[in-house]
């Protein structure tokens, strides 16, 4: 016995953009004949880096989808008027062409030209084409042929990057032509790669650490009688050891940052009336090849893993401090309140979770009064890469702190 199961094949048309005097903008699309008309422009445009447009016209109803308009030569002006103001104006020819095999994505966009590498800052400049990235958005925007595919690719926003990383969730909350830009910045600066430090960068980023490890020796110091902490004058002498003669303001208040930060990673305890380091931080500041990856659990822990309970917002915010640091487009601590808020204008523009507080708001309300407001997130990230500090550099970004950042993010 024989069971057959009849498949409809949909017959496809491959769309020609050419655009005189400037090839990078050649566009070759393949997509079915029966695609509505913004499929091809949604195409176009994430190719060349752009947003996609929005079509309030027509919602997700099936109705609606067979009265679009559908992309066929004669409409070729009518193309051209709806594409957004752009630099340039590409000619257009339409072919019909086989079917792709089942699995392929619906839309596939290629280009004939190299694309250039990621220049620049990746939340302003247009996203170099890389053909991969804008296939996976359109799969995301449009799905892809039924009804027997493999759509492991189709999940994440690159398959190579982990779902549950720092930077996945930023990825998750940006525009389709930022997501796409910010994809390529991650390959252009490395941020994927394998990668061992060697011991002097480990060194360095533990040596605030190891600093105050010693100050506590084997037998730690006596409580503050106030705190019931690490007294103002063990913290002045732990500020000078560590070479960073003190803060504006007070002889000990850098200091203050590691011991601040040394409690919240459990670092240091209280023990018959002195402060003690634990087992865990004597471990922790002896380099080995995972004393980074560590220090980034550490700093760059998410809201799930410290609340039990994700808030995106937070998240993304707190990825896009870890970004500046690992690219080197922050050279001191103090920069990354503004490199965060120009990143924040991004999420705002998504109707998502990720475009508003609101939805933090709300899963806040049921986890407890230690949650805060949300500039406890940057301040808290602030506080960990300080205490990491070189000698004389207190707030300055290191090689070693752009090495955590970057664990902490993948």
């Amino acid at each position: 016995m024989s069971i057959q199961i009849p498949v409809h094949f949909t017959s496809f048309m491959r769309v020609e953009f050419t655009t005189a005097d400037h090839p990078e903008f050649d566009r070759a699309i393949t997509m079915p004949q029966t695609a509505p008309m913004e499929w091809i422009v949604d195409a176009y445009l994430l190719s060349v880096g752009r947003e996609p447009s929005e079509n309030p016209e027509f919602d997700d109803d099936s109705d609606d989808y067979y009265e679009r308009p559908r992309p066929v030569p004669e409409s070729l002006d009518r193309w051209r008027m709806a594409m957004p103001a752009l630099d340039h104006r590409p000619d257009v020819i339409v072919r019909t062409v086989d079917a792709p095999p089942l699995g392929a994505p619906l839309v596939a966009a290629s280009s004939s030209t190299t694309s250039p590498a990621a220049q620049g800052d990746w939340l302003t400049q247009a996203a170099p084409f890389r053909e991969d990235d804008v296939n996976r958005e359109l799969m995301r925007r449009h799905g892809v042929v039924m009804p027997y595919f493999d759509d492991r690719d189709m999940r994440d926003v690159d398959p190579r990057i982990r779902r549950s990383s720092r930077i996945a969730t930023l990825l998750s909350g940006l525009t389709p032509a930022r997501r796409l830009a910010l994809l390529a910045h991650i390959d252009a600066i490395g941020l994927l790669r394998e990668s061992v430090p060697d011991r002097a960068m480990v060194e360095t980023a533990v040596a605030p650490l190891a600093g105050l490890v010693r100050l506590l020796g084997g037998t730690g110091v006596a409580q503050d009688p106030v705190t019931g902490w690490i007294s103002d004058s063990d913290v002045e002498r732990l500020t000078r050891s560590l070479g960073w003669n003190g803060g504006p303001d007070d002889p000990y208040q850098w200091g203050e940052v590691v011991v601040r930060f040394a409690r919240r990673a459990k670092l240091i305890r209280r023990l018959k009336g002195r402060v003690v380091a634990t087992t865990y931080a004597k471990n922790l500041v002896q380099p080995t090849r995972g004393t980074l990856v560590a220090l980034a659990g550490k700093i760059g822990t998410s809201t799930r893993e410290r609340f039990g309970m994700p808030l995106p917002r937070r998240d993304a915010e707190g990825a896009l401090a870890l970004l500046a640091i690992a690219d080197g487009t922050a050279h001191n601590l103090d920069e990354l309140v503004s490199h965060v808020a120009a990143g924040a204008a991004l999420l705002d523009q998504t109707d998502s979770i990720f475009g508003s507080d609101r939805f933090d708001m709300i899963l806040a309300s049921g986890i407890g009064d230690d949650v805060g407001d949300k500039s406890e997130e940057i301040a808290r990230l602030m506080e960990g890469f300080a205490s990491l500090s070189a000698p004389k550099q207190f707030g300055v970004v290191t090689p070693a702190m752009r090495e955590v950042a970057r664990c902490a993010l993948v």
